[in-house]
């Protein structure tokens, strides 16, 4: 056996990569689910894993998009001369 299967960091994200594929497989089994727009004519439907990939991508930028403008906001009063 490799040595790198032993290392801690490869067993966790192994759990953790089969944990999220099994959200996702157990999830395809669910109904989908049913957005009414408008009411009477417009309905969106979408299965549960999409909700939860769309919610993880969601997620993920939302969360790039607020580290960037924090450090954007930080950097341009860390510019500032102490002499001024």
């Amino acid at each position: 056996m490799p040595d790198f299967v032993k290392s801690p960091k490869f067993i966790i994200s192994t759990i953790v990569v089969l944990w999220v594929a099994y959200i996702l497989w157990a999830n395809l089994q669910l109904p989908t689910v049913n957005f009414h727009m408008i009411p009477f004519a417009a309905t969106l439907d979408f299965g549960v894993s999409a909700l939860v990939v769309g919610s993880a991508v969601f997620g993920s930028i939302a969360t790039l998009v607020i580290q960037w403008l924090w450090r954007r906001r930080s950097s341009k009063k860390g510019s500032e001369s102490a002499a001024a």
